[in-house]
């Protein structure tokens, strides 16, 4: 499939954010631009893609470029919000032009709810995919040997179905809330990442079943999107540009100011 382009600055997006987000946690996307092969979401059968049984499915990035830096949220309940200018572009029909994602052209809230993101250590994760040699991993500020081959998390359902309802455009496809936890793990190389995303602990919709409504589009549907293949493979190419951001939510902040304030009292206590 032929590439596109995006043109966007990230610059620009750092630039634009405000106070609002003093207290929040970035994912930033710079540039970031590849091929994609999405499979073993279902069964390819004679007629449509099939569900499978074990609730996983495997995203495979090539010809990677850009970079990706992920400041890890403690547990919370959190608003996500997409930075004014922030897109998600995906070709998958092989005809140039996206066919999901979405552009932001004002900062928009995107996903709300518990957010969790368990089975890693690190509170900083930066990739920066620069050309084969020179790819390199920073967890915490510490670089990390490529093959890198023991990333693990675990995400709160209801942050995974923000992050990747807004990076893929499948947000129409889950009509169903969810909650749980998704677990994915990733191997990095020099230029792709192989990811491993494991729902057997999702509770109501699931991405699994929104790819396979995906792959069995028929040419004429509601959505206007290109026939899917029925062959249990969605591939194509990528691009990303902006920032999501994790803001506490109000209740959460109100708390944290009344600890503060708490705290300062004691003190003034104390030194009285």
């Amino acid at each position: 499939m032929k590439k596109f382009a995006v043109a966007a600055t990230v610059a620009a997006l750092a630039t634009a954010s405000s106070a609002s987000f003093a207290a929040s946690y970035a994912t930033t996307f710079a540039g970031l631009t590849g091929d994609f092969v999405i499979s073993d979401f279902g069964t390819n059968t004679a007629g449509p893609t099939a569900p499978d049984a074990d609730k996983q499915f495997k995203v495979t990035l090539t010809n990677v470029d850009g970079k990706v830096t992920i400041q890890v949220p403690p547990a919370g309940n959190y608003n996500i919000y997409a930075l004014a200018g922030t897109s998600s572009l995906i070709d998958y029909d092989g005809i140039v032009g996206p066919d999901l994602g979405a552009v932001y052209p004002t900062t928009t809230k995107v996903g709300s709810g518990n957010v969790a993101v368990t089975n890693t250590s690190s509170s900083l994760v930066e990739f920066d995919f620069n050309g084969v040699g020179t790819t390199s991993l920073k967890l915490d500020g510490v670089l990390q040997s490529i093959p890198y081959t023991t990333g693990a998390i675990t995400i709160s359902g209801a942050g995974a179905t923000s992050l990747f309802g807004t990076l893929l455009g499948l947000g129409s496809f889950l009509v169903n809330p969810v909650s749980g936890t998704v677990d994915v793990s990733y191997k990095l190389f020099q230029d792709s990442i192989e990811i491993l995303i494991d729902e057997t602990n999702l509770v109501g919709g699931s991405f699994e079943d929104a790819l396979l409504a995906l792959d069995n589009l028929p040419a004429v549907n509601p959505f206007s999107l290109p026939a899917g293949n029925r062959n249990a493979i969605i591939d194509g190419t990528f691009a990303a540009n902006g920032v999501l951001f994790t803001v506490p939510e109000p209740a959460t902040l109100g708390m944290l100011g009344l600890g503060l304030a708490g705290l300062a009292a004691a003190r003034r206590r104390k030194a009285a």
